[in-house]
């Protein structure tokens, strides 16, 4: 199993920034999303369930999203998405944004990858550490440009 958490600080109110994660504005955060469609329940609840394609270079990989919580309070808002892919690994995202003074977020992008068969475990063991932080870090990254675009 692979894990990851870090954090950055936005400065944009925790619900301007919130609004990227909704389904209107998952594309901005996440440009290789080719769609993205609620199939079940409602956007805004545990048990969503989202049908979303994507392209890993000219092949288009598609899957259902599965949202296992969903939290919107003024001073916290989380959602934690998980997913298959091709199958043999599961895919667990945790987008956690704390409101804290001034206007300012605090965002926590935290999730693992767990293998299913042995070749699955082997090829996210053979991936880097490092390779991984840069992914993560890159998405946080176009997450605060976003929100600090917005008015």
């Amino acid at each position: 199993m692979v894990k990851w958490k870090e954090e950055i600080i936005i400065d944009r109110d925790i619900d301007k920034v919130w609004l990227l994660f909704q389904d209107r504005s998952i594309q901005k955060i996440m440009p290789k999303i080719y769609s993205h469609e609620l199939v079940e329940g409602q956007d805004d609840q545990a048990g969503a369930k989202h049908s979303q394609s994507y392209y890993e270079g000219k092949q288009l990989m598609s899957y259902v999203v599965d949202t296992k919580a969903y939290t919107d309070l003024p001073e916290l808002k989380e959602r934690i998405v998980e997913f298959l892919m091709g199958q043999s690994i599961v895919v667990n995202y945790a987008y956690r944004l704390e409101k804290l003074e001034a206007g300012k977020t605090r965002f926590i992008y935290s999730g693992f990858n767990k293998g299913l068969t042995a070749s699955a475990k082997m090829m996210l063991l053979a991936g880097s550490k490092k390779s991984r932080q840069a992914t993560a870090r890159t998405f946080m990254e176009r997450v605060k440009d976003e929100a600090e675009k917005m008015a």
